[in-house]
């Protein structure tokens, strides 16, 4: 993956996120900032540092203030960061940016293992998000 295209994918999955163009680049750069360590010298970007990348955007996302989003997103924002963050990923990567689980999924595990936090997740958001559990 050459770097226009990582650039383009963390912007995307960051849009995703936050549905805000100047939010999305704000998160997105920071996310690139914090994990351009992680470059090689010949500025080649490997799956590894992709998904690194990506977790350092959730990261970024989850700890936002709040009055950047509309009450909506602070809802699932809050039920999201009472869960786990095995389980808050796999939620995000699968739910809330529609990718599967044997897509680079950014956490390491077998397909069961991943597949059976995800379920562990979705049920435990599901608890957060009902009345009066929401921040």
């Amino acid at each position: 993956m050459n770097i226009e295209v990582y650039f383009n994918r963390i912007y995307s999955v960051a849009f995703q996120l936050t549905g805000d163009k100047e939010i999305a680049e704000e998160i997105s750069t920071k996310a690139i900032m914090n994990t351009i360590s992680n470059f090689n010298k010949d500025n080649e970007i490997t799956v590894g540092m992709f998904k690194l990348t990506i977790l350092e955007l959730f990261k970024i996302y989850l700890i936002m203030p709040k009055s950047r989003c509309n009450d909506n997103i602070k809802g699932i924002q809050s039920a999201l960061l009472k869960l786990k963050p095995v389980n808050r990923a796999l939620v995000i990567w699968k739910d809330i940016l529609g990718f599967k689980l044997s897509d680079n999924t950014p956490l390491s595990g077998s397909y069961g293992e991943l597949y059976k936090e995800l379920i562990y997740g979705r049920k435990e958001l599901k608890e957060h998000i009902s009345i009066g559990q929401i921040d």
